[in-house]
């Protein structure tokens, strides 16, 4: 019988519940969900600026990177022509070098023909190079990518590389605009001496402005920083926000029929006062 017993008691049934899994989900409160959106909400404003201004930074240190690259071009251009920098064709004869329109200078291919890719052997009468398009010809270009700047897209205001793929394609005018002006100064153009100030090596002066990026008075490559990229005649580069040249920007036209190339010039001379 008490053997009985004790087995029995080995084998009495527990009045404790098994356990049970228990539910490890667990739901966010209003408050909770309202602190991570808020969170969120404060990291993206932070790191968003960050890295527009990296991207902004690239675009203008490859922009910078380009103008040497135009220098040291025009430079070996000059050693094979007789110290002649490249010069502006547009007006042909005993017009050559005359810019009556600053926008002038920008341009690579002038009267090529629409839609045509440009080779590196076009004849420069033919395809209507000028300028930076003589360095094309010459052969220290490549394919001209470092004609624009990467900050630049479409033809509005200035040339962008996608308008002229591949490169160098001419538009549906003809034409190939870099995102540069060249070697843009004239004499006296507020007295009507539009001819280019800066013809050979020798004419060059010390720390002058020689290439800069295209401006307008609509979006150009590095409107959001508010300043252009300018390559000096002793082959350095600095970056401009001159609030002077900025404001008189706004009334500049691209139009030869405007006074353009006075503005240009007048513009030029604060951004070369701004170092």
């Amino acid at each position: 019988m008490n053997m009985f017993m004790r087995q029995s008691t080995c084998f009495k049934r527990s009045n404790r519940r098994p356990l049970e899994p228990q539910n490890q989900s667990h739901a966010f409160t209003l408050t909770e969900l309202v602190v991570v959106i808020a969170t969120i909400a404060v990291l993206t404003a932070l790191v968003l600026p960050a890295l527009a201004g990296a991207a902004n930074k690239g675009g203008r240190a490859q922009c910078a990177n380009n103008l040497r690259r135009i220098s040291v071009a025009s430079m070996i251009y000059a050693t094979e022509y007789r110290d002649w920098l490249p010069v502006n064709l547009v007006h042909s004869g005993s017009s050559m070098n005359h810019l009556n329109g600053m926008h002038y200078s920008a341009f690579v291919v002038m009267s090529g023909m629409p839609n045509t890719f440009v080779p590196t052997n076009a004849n420069p009468t033919i395809y209507g190079l000028t300028d930076l398009g003589l360095v094309y010809y010459a052969g220290l270009a490549g394919n001209g990518s470092f004609f624009f700047c990467p900050d630049q897209w479409g033809a509005v205001t200035g040339g962008g590389a996608d308008v002229y793929s591949p490169l160098l394609t001419a538009d549906a005018g003809g034409r190939v605009r870099s995102s540069y002006f060249f070697n843009p100064r004239t004499i006296d153009p507020t007295n009507g001496n539009v001819l280019r100030l800066y013809q050979k090596t020798g004419d060059l002066p010390p720390h002058k402005l020689f290439v800069v990026d295209y401006f307008s008075p609509g979006p150009y490559g590095h409107y959001r920083e508010r300043g252009w990229n300018v390559l000096f005649t002793d082959g350095s580069v600095q970056f401009s926000q001159d609030n002077q040249a900025n404001n008189l920007i706004q009334t500049y036209f691209i139009d030869e029929t405007t006074q353009s190339h006075i503005l240009g010039d007048q513009i030029c001379n604060y951004l070369e006062l701004d170092h």
